[in-house]
């Protein structure tokens, strides 16, 4: 059985993993790289920490928010505005002529904290050219989160000066951009930022001629002559910034000809007669192109330099302007084809979508909604002016749940071909209660899940007596969310910590009867990466409590193997067991931002350690295939059963895929080759190691030539998987023999071919000898003569250990056995002396 043993974290040798937390009653505890966000001392002890509670407690949140805000960005002098509220943000960037660059944060969020300098390096550097940036926590900020559909953090959004017409929802917004690059520098961020300037506003022409067509009487004229293919970031916030008061060309030129003086002479100036000085940048007051304009009389073509020159030649002041609305032409999109023409509507219609809810197609929901693994929340409605306001607020009650599921509407008189499928669809999905005369919408759960179509779903049964209201709603999908948190009690404890190990495990510790609804949604959307328990504390003094370093109620703690550990080392058998409090209030937004760093700094712990050339396990479908990437290599065959698209849906199959690669990687440099077979499709194979469907996905390790193989029980996690080869490999685990291995069936078995039983497996004991005696055919995945040699030694060592052991519990129970004959002699002797006294 394998020993764990909770111990704090070493944090020399995990520095870029954990973190140092303040010391609880001298007891030092590690954390995820998410630093504590909010509980202080003054905090409310009480066990009560239901979300109603919790999230209502506005003074609390934006408590944190200030803090965090401040402590990131000096409002002073880091050039970033940081928003108090949902609402000032909409006030400033979505309803303002100015072009923003906005920072998603979150409390102890690591991340933000490492790019805040570069942040804000780059927002000083563009305030010259009214570029704004601004940072905002989502945490204190649910519903602006979940309308800008912001799943990770640090998320960088650019947001340009126009709004864009949205034919759907017959509104006008903004347009958000979020940015997707790998790098976090100044420089990076200052990129990004200008392309969400306008690029219509300079006129581009390519002929002297044309000047005529845009100089005028109305405005000052700036002629920028260019060989460059791109528009300079600086005409373009010149003209946005001063629009109305100044009009920006850009004159461009073909440099690469034969001409000896290939730059235009413009109208009003001598020809030049060398090309050093030609002129370059040029202001025209009037439409007057005979007179001289005035020249540029700066030393360097720097941005400030420029807006200086053009600043001083502005036209008068106008009023404040309002924001441009971009509507699409009639004519765009003639030359297309009606699928393209269709998926240009569905992506404009996702982009310009800023409420809670995102308006999803009808045909696709097969898609969106019943092959999708998590929980979705999915409302009907109807788009009329009777039911605005009703559908509307219904929709901000979900404010305080989003990311619980995900939420999607369909609109059923929606203009256009999709009326009718939508009407249908609702229909089949509410059982024909909507639409109807009476009702404007209708909400329907589909719970988190692999295949929906096979669960069932949940309609919120609205009236006067139920409204649609957060309370409600927590209730409602609360008590339709399976509860997959495991009850933890002090007699289950230790066999808890002790199955899978190595898959990290979330406990919440509470004094409360049941589990609470927000903890078991999010046990749901995070099932597959973490093993969730539950642990009713009796009171804060539980000694239960001490073992964990907890110091009060409700807490939640990550369970976790050091990532650093290796599959070699796992294998051992010793494992010690790290700690990390979740060191933020009890809300669910801030538990899954926990949750996600862990998840994603385990990811990048276990890459680090992974070689950097390993190809993907490859998908063998035909007996050649099995014989040229397992038989003919030597070494292991680590083979995973991993169910096909035609059984599981196709996200299920990519990640089942991606950790057995994980797994491939923690194993590399070992004699494993790893391959991937359906054992839905190849039926028969997979009975012979005795994969069933039940038992799927798994992994079984095969000796080709010896005929013997060891298939795993246990999670299908990488560190399980590359751990199980791992036990293989070192004779820690038992093999069985096959008598044949049955062949791969080119294209898959049909129903009649599926009439192979396998023979009964023949239990042997482990013989390393017998499976590693032979040498690997490629140096590279075999263990050289050296390895095999020191494991036989080893071994030799073990069994000659285990004799000196028996022999030595034989000699002590002989010279007790001698002891004890010796005093029952002596007390013979001394009790027939008494007798002849007598």
């Amino acid at each position: 059985m394998m020993m764990m043993m909770m111990m704090p974290p070493n944090y020399e040798n995990e520095s870029a993993f954990l973190m140092k937390r303040k010391q609880s009653q001298g007891t030092t505890t590690g954390g995820f790289m998410f630093a504590s966000a909010a509980k202080t001392d003054d905090d409310d002890d009480d066990d009560d920490y239901d979300e109603e509670e919790e999230e209502s407690s506005s003074a609390k949140e934006n408590n944190v928010f200030h803090t965090e805000v401040r402590t990131l960005y000096d409002p002073n002098n880091s050039g970033v505005f940081g928003f108090q509220s949902s609402e000032e943000f909409k006030e400033k960037v979505l309803e303002t002529r100015d072009v923003w660059v906005v920072q998603f944060i979150a409390p102890g969020c690591q991340p933000c904290k490492d790019m805040a300098p570069a942040f804000s390096r780059a927002a000083l550097s563009l305030e010259s050219v009214n570029i704004k940036f601004g940072a905002i926590d989502i945490a204190g900020n649910e519903d602006l989160g979940r309308s800008m559909q912001i799943s990770r953090v640090p998320a960088i959004v650019g947001f340009g000066g126009k709004k864009t017409w949205n034919p759907y929802r017959k509104i006008a917004q903004k347009l958000s951009n979020e940015y997707r690059g790998d790098a976090l520098t100044a420089r990076a961020l200052r990129e990004f930022a200008v392309k969400n300037l306008p690029d219509d506003e300079v006129a581009r022409i390519d002929s002297v001629d044309e000047l005529k067509n845009v100089v005028s009487d109305e405005m000052p004229t700036l002629v920028y002559v260019t060989d460059k293919s791109e528009t300079p970031f600086m005409l373009k916030s010149l003209a946005w910034n001063h629009k109305n008061r100044i009009r920006v060309v850009e004159l461009t030129y073909d440099s690469s000809t034969d001409d000896l003086l290939p730059t235009p002479v413009l109208p009003g100036l001598e020809a030049h007669e060398d090309e050093e000085d030609a002129v370059k940048l040029v202001l025209y007051k009037d439409a007057d192109l005979t007179k001289k304009p005035t020249l540029f009389d700066g030393e360097s073509m720097s941005k400030d330099e420029v807006f200086a020159f053009a600043e001083k030649h502005l036209g008068p002041e106008v009023g404040e302007l309002e924001v441009e609305v971009l509507r699409k032409k009639k004519d765009d999109g003639e030359d297309k084809s009606g699928d393209e023409k269709k998926k240009g509507e569905e992506e404009e219609e996702n982009n310009d979508d800023f409420s809670l809810f995102i308006e999803k197609k009808p045909k696709n929901f097969e898609q969106d909604v019943i092959e999708k693994k998590e929980a979705v929340v999915v409302m009907f409605t109807k788009r009329t002016d009777e039911c605005g306001l009703k559908v509307n607020e219904a929709i901000d009650a979900f404010a305080k749940l989003q990311f619980q599921a995900e939420l999607y509407e369909y609109v059923v008189n929606r203009d256009g071909e999709d009326i009718l499928k939508a009407i249908k669809l609702a229909e089949t999905q509410t059982l024909s209660k909507f639409p109807n005369k009476d009702e404007c919408f209708s909400l329907m759960y589909y719970p988190f899940g692999e295949n929906k179509e096979d669960e069932e779903s949940y309609p919120f049964e609205v009236s006067e007596d139920h409204p649609v209201n957060d309370g409600n709603l927590k209730a409602w999908m609360y008590e339709n969310t399976a509860d997959v948190v495991l009850r933890i009690t002090q007699d289950n404890l230790d066999q808890y910590l002790a199955t899978d190990p190595f898959t990290p495990k979330c406990v919440l510790f509470s004094q409360k009867d049941e589990t609470p609804g927000m903890y078991k949604t999010l046990a749901a959307n995070f099932k597959d990466d973490f093993h969730f328990g539950f642990f009713q504390a009796d009171d804060k003094n539980d000694p239960n409590l001490q073992k964990f370093n907890i110091p009060k109620l409700p807490a939640v703690q990550l369970l976790f193997v050091n990532p650093a550990v290796t599959p070699q080392q796992e294998a051992s058998g010793n494992v010690q067991m790290n700690s990390a409090p979740f060191p933020g209030p009890m809300n669910y937004i801030y538990l899954r931002q926990w949750l996600l760093e862990a998840k994603n700094q385990i990811k990048r712990k276990d890459e680090a350690k992974s070689p950097g050339k390993v190809t993907p396990p490859p998908h063998v479908t035909t007996q050649k295939e099995f014989e040229d990437e397992c038989e003919s290599k030597g070494g292991l065959c680590a083979i995973a059963f991993i169910p096909g698209t035609s059984s599981s849906s196709q996200s299920m199959f990519e990640d089942r895929m991606e950790r057995a690669f994980e797994a491939a990687k923690l194993t590399s440099g070992r004699p494993f080759t790893w391959i991937v077979v359906d054992p839905i499709v190849q039926k028969t194979f997979a009975k012979a190691f005795d994969v069933l469907p039940h038992n799927s996905p798994t992994v079984t390790v095969l000796q080709p030539r010896k005929g013997r193989y060891a298939t795993m029980s246990g999670s299908f996690d990488p560190r399980e998987l590359a751990r199980h080869c791992e036990l293989v490999l070192n004779g820690k685990t038992r093999t069985f023999m096959i008598q044949d291995v049955p062949k791969i069936i080119d294209g898959g078995e049909s129903e009649d071919e599926n009439d192979y039983e396998p023979e009964e497996p023949i239990e042997e004991e482990f013989d390393l000898n017998d499976i590693m005696g032979e040498e690997t055919e490629d140096a590279t995945l075999g263990l050289t003569r050296a390895e095999i040699a020191e494991l036989e030694r080893k071994k030799e060592e073990e069994e000659l250990a285990e004799a000196a052991r028996v022999k030595e519990e034989e000699e002590k129970k002989q010279q007790q056995q001698k002891s004890s004959g010796k005093k029952k002699k002596k007390k013979g002797k001394k009790g027939k002396k008494k007798k002849e006294d007598l």
